[in-house]
C-alpha cells in the first residue's frame, strides 16, 4: 500500500485528498458511535493530516489545532502512541482507503477488490479490522435506486435526435431546422433570443426564426435546440451548477471533437449535455440514502469519491444505464460510461469526455484531477496540452448565452 500511495502522490491535490478522507472518516465514525466531540476532532484532524505536504503549511499539527485533534493526529502517525484511540485508527483506514482509490489510473480495481485488501491487511494488523468492517457497510445505494428516479425525470425527447440528425450537407438543412424548430414555440424563442444575444450581436434586433437561422447557422440552431431539449432535467436553482457544466462540458466536447477528428462534434456537443444524467438522478435520490449523499457532498468530497464509496460504480456507470433507457447509440453510451476512466475503453468520445471534463470550470467537484488520465485521454485524440488553450471561439460567452437561452 506504501508503494502504491507513494506513485499517486505525484498528482494528488492535497486539499481534494484531505476532504476525501475526511468525509469518509466522519462517515465511519458515525457507523462506530463515536461521540460528537471524537467526529469534531476526527475531522479536525483529517482536514489538516497532510499539512506538512502542502506549500506554505508550515506545522503538520499546528498551534491552532484542538488539544483532542492534536492526540488523534499524533497516534496516526505513531501507532505505537494510543492517545487517539479509535478515531486514529479510522483515520488510518480513511487514508489507505483514499491512497488506493488515488492508485486506480496507475492499477484499476473494482470496489470489492479494494475492500478486501483492506480486510486482508487488517488481519495481519495492519488496520483495525473492525473499522475496516465497515467499509462494505457503506454501499448502501444499488443502481436499482438510482434508476428508481428516472420515472421522474422527463423521457428523452426524439427532437434532440432529430437535431442531432439535420446534416449540414444538405441542400435543405436550414428549412428543416427552420420546420423543427417552428413545431415548438418555446424552441423558436430560445433560437431568436440566441440569435439577439451578445454572442452574436446582430446589428438590428432579429424577430424571425427565418432570420435568427440565417444569422447563427445550423449548428448555432442545433446547440440552443439541444440544450432548450436538456433544461428541464436540470429545472430546480438547486441544480443550476451542474447545468451550467452540462453546457460548458458540451461546447468544450465539441470543440475537441473539431480539433481532433476523432468524434462526431454534434454527437460530442450531446454527449457533452448528457454526460452527468447520473448525478442529476443521485441528486434526485430520497431517504437516508440520498441525505447520505448529500451529507458526504457537503463536506466537500468530490462526487466520484462518494459514489464509489455508496454506490461501488461513478455516476458515468449511472449516466449510461440512463441513457440506454433512452435508447441513445451505444457508442455514445460507451463514451459516457467511461468518462472518468478513459482507459478502461478504447472510444476516442470517451478520451474526448474527459478531457472535457477536466477542462471545465467545476472540475474537481467530480473527480481529483488525473494529469496521467488527461495526458493519455489527449494521446488518445493526437492531441497536445496547447490544444486546451482558450481557441479563437469564446467559448464563455457560447456558455452563457446557451445557458440563459435555456
Amino acid at each position: 500500500m506504501q508503494a502504491q500511495a507513494g506513485v499517486g502522490a505525484a498528482e494528488r491535490p492535497w486539499g481534494g485528498h484531505c476532504r476525501r478522507v475526511a468525509a469518509l472518516a466522519c462517515e465511519l465514525g458515525r457507523r462506530l458511535r463515536l461521540s460528537s466531540a471524537e467526529l469534531i476532532a476526527l475531522e479536525e484532524a483529517a482536514l489538516r493530516h497532510h499539512a506538512e505536504l502542502a506549500p506554505g503549511a508550515g506545522e503538520a499539527a499546528g498551534p491552532d489545532l484542538s488539544p483532542r485533534a492534536h492526540a488523534v493526529l499524533h497516534s496516526f502517525r505513531h501507532p505505537e502512541h494510543p492517545a487517539g484511540g479509535r478515531p486514529a485508527a479510522i483515520l488510518r483506514v480513511a487514508e489507505a482507503f483514499a491512497e488506493r482509490v488515488e492508485f486506480l489510473p496507475f492499477q484499476p480495481a473494482a470496489l470489492e477488490q479494494i475492500i478486501d485488501e483492506m480486510n486482508w491487511l487488517a488481519q495481519r494488523g495492519v488496520y483495525d479490522p473492525n473499522v475496516t468492517a465497515y467499509l462494505g457497510a457503506l454501499v448502501s445505494i444499488r443502481m436499482e435506486d438510482v434508476l428508481a428516479t428516472v420515472h421522474r425525470l422527463p423521457v428523452f425527447p426524439a427532437v434532440a435526435l432529430r437535431a442531432l440528425m439535420i446534416s449540414p450537407e444538405e441542400e435543405t438543412s436550414l428549412e428543416r431546422m427552420e420546420s423543427l424548430v417552428s413545431s415548438d414555440q418555446v424552441l423558436a424563442g430560445a433560437v431568436i433570443e440566441a440569435a439577439n444575444s451578445s454572442l452574436y450581436n446582430p446589428s438590428r434586433r432579429i424577430s424571425t426564426i427565418t432570420q435568427a437561422l440565417t444569422y447563427i447557422g445550423l449548428e448555432g440552431a442545433r446547440r440552443v435546440v439541444l440544450a432548450q431539449v436538456f433544461r428541464p432535467l436540470f429545472a430546480c436553482r438547486a441544480l443550476g451548477r451542474l447545468w451550467r457544466h452540462a453546457v460548458e462540458a458540451a461546447v468544450k466536447a465539441e470543440r475537441l471533437a473539431v480539433l481532433s477528428g476523432a468524434a462526431n462534434a454534434q454527437e460530442a456537443f450531446l454527449a457533452g449535455l448528457v454526460h452527468d444524467v447520473g448525478r442529476l438522478a443521485l441528486h434526485r435520490l430520497g431517504g437516508a440514502e440520498g441525505e447520505r449523499y448529500a451529507r458526504l457532498r457537503e463536506k466537500g468530497a468530490d462526487a466520484v469519491f462518494v459514489e464509489l464509496m455508496l454506490c461501488g460504480f461513478d455516476h458515468g456507470v449511472a449516466s449510461a444505464e440512463i441513457l440506454r433507457s433512452w435508447s441513445f447509440p451505444a457508442h455514445m453510451v460507451e463514451a459516457v460510461e467511461h468518462h472518468h476512466r478513459p482507459e478502461a475503453s478504447r472510444s476516442p468520445m470517451a478520451a474526448l469526455l474527459h478531457v472535457a471534463e477536466a477542462w471545465s470550470d467545476q472540475a474537481e467537484e467530480e473527480d481529483l484531477p488525473s494529469p496521467r488520465r488527461v495526458q493519455r485521454a489527449l494521446k488518445q485524440l493526437g492531441l497536445g496540452a496547447e490544444s486546451l488553450r482558450p481557441g479563437a471561439e469564446p467559448e464563455h460567452w457560447l456558455v452563457a448565452c446557451l445557458t440563459e437561452a435555456a
